[in-house]
């Protein structure tokens, strides 16, 4: 993995950053319906997938050429995915449902029943189980992605944003923003085993993404400029770094973190916690990808 891929949701493409001397590269979207509003993206075998929350439509790009070769219609405003076994499930928020495109057949195959307003899914590949928060009704949906059945709810505080599958797989941790109201945010982890919360830790204000490394677990505050710094022994916050803007997505290589600014179509390059770089791309960049 040399680079990363930004989806600008505000300026209907993508930047592409090389990571050994940060050329930028923009990436357009060629096919479909505009305007797009890339929203997701994720890796696959072939290139990479985004979801575009404003022409209801995923899009796949070719890893050689970056350009994009296919587009799909999927469901009103999707918003985030996962690839298993050859489908794409894809989150759209309009119609409270999961989408599953068949790759391989080229065409949706299934659509299951989430609660309000799907935000964000992870998985566990293993297990073909997958974790979605739904941001208006304050749940997780858990779904066997073997059989596309909806196995449980987990209840949530106020509106949940990210999920993410820890690393050892034994806990998924989320993201409960409390977006618009006046008090910090929370990280929810949540037992695999049980599905029960076994530790609320409270952050900065509108939680909004999360990541997992090593040693530590960071997430990115929307309305405050802050990325929270957990220590993973003993589940506390470290720091709160400052960061400013609206830090969104996030993603670290070889001991540097690359935060999206949402607010001011900007890239910060952290070490040591501290901003070395900046990088202005283009509007509203939501999410991204080490490729």
């Amino acid at each position: 993995m040399n680079s990363i891929i930004i989806c600008n949701t505000g300026a209907d493409s993508l930047s592409r950053i090389t990571l050994d001397n940060l050329a930028l590269e923009k990436i357009t979207f060629n096919l479909g319906e505009k305007p797009i509003g890339p929203h997701g993206i994720k890796t696959y075998d072939d290139g990479f997938i985004t979801t575009n929350s404003y022409s209801d439509s995923i899009s796949f790009f070719d890893k050689n050429t970056f350009k994009e070769k296919k587009n799909a219609k999927i469901g009103p405003s999707p918003n985030d995915l996962i690839i298993y076994k050859k489908k794409v499930y894809t989150i759209c928020g309009e119609s409270n449902s999961v989408v599953v495109y068949d790759i391989l057949e080229d065409k949706t195959s299934y659509e299951i029943a989430t609660g309000s307003w799907p935000h964000s899914i992870d998985c566990d590949i293993e297990k073909g189980i997958a974790f979605i928060t739904n941001f208006e009704s304050n749940d997780i949906t858990v779904i066997n992605m073997e059989n596309n059945n909806v196995l449980t709810k987990i209840e949530a505080s106020e509106y949940p944003t990210k999920v993410l599958l820890s690393k050892n797989k034994e806990f998924i941790y989320v993201c409960e923003s409390y977006l618009g109201h006046d008090k910090s945010g929370f990280l929810d982890v949540i037992s695999t085993k049980t599905l029960k919360s076994i530790k609320r830790i409270e952050v900065g204000s509108s939680p909004m993404e999360v990541i997992e490394e090593e040693k530590n677990i960071y997430v990115s505050n929307f309305t405050d400029g802050t990325i929270s710094v957990i220590n993973k022994s003993n589940m506390m916050v470290m720091e709160s770094m400052y960061v400013g803007g609206m830090p969104k997505g996030m993603v670290v290589h070889e001991n540097k973190m690359y935060v999206l600014d949402y607010l001011k179509g900007k890239v910060y390059i952290v070490e040591d916690n501290k901003i070395n770089k900046v990088i202005a791309i283009e509007s509203e960049p939501n999410a991204m990808t080490l490729f």
